[in-house]
């Protein structure tokens, strides 16, 4: 028998932690990656962003509509390379409904870098 999962809710943030740190046209791929994996699941991306530690890689966020429902939102983060162990933590605070699930730790002082911007992109290609 199937387990029961309780309704987490729906999110409209995809966090990914990415443990190494890359080269720039690196994070310029993984943008088109995160681009495609997004329209594949009908998902139109808003905006991504990242936060860069040399001890603790990247962590990417990609704010996202429609929001979609949280075991989608940890999928699609498995699939952009989510740290496999949170990924796992994820699935269980998910299952029980845990709204909260989505957490990445990072320091207060740390600020985002911006990658893409959607409305950017939009005046460009009309």
């Amino acid at each position: 028998m199937a387990r029961r999962v309780l309704d987490a809710g729906n999110v409209d943030e995809l966090k990914i932690d990415k443990d190494c740190v890359v080269d720039r046209q690196w994070v310029n791929d993984y943008v088109d990656l995160i681009l495609s994996t997004c329209r594949k699941f009908g998902v139109k991306v808003l905006s991504i962003a990242a936060r860069y530690s040399r001890i603790k890689g990247t962590h990417f966020y990609v704010k996202i509509e429609p929001a979609i429902p949280s075991p989608l939102a940890n999928r699609m983060q498995w699939l952009l390379g989510d740290d496999c162990e949170r990924v796992d933590f994820n699935r269980a605070r998910i299952e029980v409904g845990f709204r909260d699930w989505n957490k990445l730790f990072w320091p207060l002082d740390r600020k985002s870098r911006p990658l893409y911007r959607a409305e950017d992109h939009e005046k460009t290609s009309m």
